[in-house]
């Protein structure tokens, strides 16, 4: 595919073909691009993986506020509408199983030359470990690549040493440090950067 990246992809359509195309082959389980429908099942999964990492000490006011308030349908239904912001999904049949979010125009704080964000990528904990996490990973490191020319950039919370380890057998490496406030309490979060795509 040879097609000449653009200036300001939110005046161009060929980012959403080319992240049509990186997506064309998906199988078992299928990943796709998400859909306005989607947004329900995406708020649901990630509530589920929120609490999971950061309800470590038990569903505190904050946490729930934070959810309700924030991780919502209608938050997902308008970061599909956002033409910069990018989500996949994998599912199996009509089940969400996990869904991948890049911002194609974030620039990382530590590595001016990274300019694709990786702002989400969750997994249902009942599919952990069956590869459905690398699958939607190497699905926006191709669509980075091809759309940007870019390496892909994340933050994941420091105590989360599973989601570490996973980054680093994918090839990402630490490059500094953020904070992930939350009711006026900062998480420390990792900044991890991807490998160069061939």
């Amino acid at each position: 595919m040879d097609l000449p990246l653009q200036s300001n992809w939110r005046k161009s359509k060929a980012l959403c073909y080319l992240f049509e195309q990186t997506l064309k082959e998906s199988t078992n389980p299928k990943i796709r691009r998400a859909r306005p429908e989607d947004a329900k099942r995406l708020a649901v999964l990630a509530t589920q993986v929120f609490v999971h990492t950061y309800a470590t000490d038990g569903i505190s006011q904050v946490i729930s506020e934070h959810i309700l308030n924030e991780i919502t349908p209608a938050a997902y239904e308008a970061l599909l509408t956002d033409t910069a912001v990018f989500t996949s999904v994998a599912e199996q049949g009509d089940n969400l199983l996990g869904f991948a979010v890049v911002h194609m125009e974030s620039v990382c704080p530590d590595m001016s030359d990274a300019t694709v964000e990786l702002q989400t990528l969750y997994v249902q904990a009942h599919f952990a470990g069956k590869g459905i996490g690398r699958s939607l990973l190497t699905k926006v490191q191709e669509l980075a690549h091809l759309g940007a020319n870019s390496r892909i950039w994340l933050t994941v919370n420091a105590k989360n040493a599973g989601a570490i380890a996973f980054y680093r057998r994918q090839g990402y490496e630490k490059i500094g440090t953020t904070e992930f406030v939350l009711g006026g309490i900062g998480y420390e979060n990792h900044v991890m950067l991807g490998p160069q795509q061939a």
